[in-house]
């Protein structure tokens, strides 16, 4: 096996980061189909890079760390970016946002301690991330459709913050019994 073979989900979870500013670039210049084909790219690499992992065995540490790097950094992104564009109001995003800070915070605090954080993904987390990367299709999507259905996104907002905290009570929750 090759070694550019071996590092190619690496290879795709970079080029899945450098999409990052160009989706940025498209939200902000209101060019919505761009962003959405973008957006779509990104996900659909992130799929892919994680079957190369699992199927060929190609996991490695640094796509362990790079993997949710790129995903996150591509949400919060867009969520910045969306709420810079006046399309969500700027509470939704700083929800979101902190939930994660205080993840990593608390992530990182149990690390200083000698006492590392090795929990699996919890059920609630990843459908937390579903729901939110749908939501930020739904948003970008409709845009470059030029469709426009204000209560759905009046409605999903509070929802998914309330998912995000519940996701972040949870795993804090797992976090000090596991520490216990």
């Amino acid at each position: 096996m090759t070694t550019l073979f071996r590092s190619l989900p690496n290879l795709i979870t970079a080029a899945r980061l450098a999409l990052v500013p160009l989706v940025v670039w498209a939200i902000l210049r209101e060019a919505w189909g761009t962003a959405f084909l973008l957006f779509a790219l990104a996900g659909l690499s992130d799929g892919i890079d994680g079957w190369l992992a699992r199927r060929y065995g190609l996991a490695s540490r640094l796509g362990a760390i790079l993997d949710p790097l790129a995903d996150k950094a591509l949400m919060l992104a867009v969520l910045v970016s969306l709420a810079h564009a006046g399309i969500v109001p700027v509470w939704f995003p700083a929800i979101l946002i902190a939930r994660d800070a205080l993840v990593v915070l608390a992530a990182g605090l149990a690390r200083l301690a000698g006492r590392p954080l090795e929990t699996p993904p919890l059920l609630i987390g990843k459908l937390n991330t579903a729901c939110q990367i749908a939501f930020l299709a739904w948003l970008i999507g409709a845009r470059a459709l030029g469709v426009h259905v204000p209560a759905i996104e009046a409605l999903a907002m509070p929802a998914l913050a309330g998912l995000s905290v519940a996701s972040a009570l949870v795993q804090g929750l797992r976090a000090v019994r596991a520490g216990a």
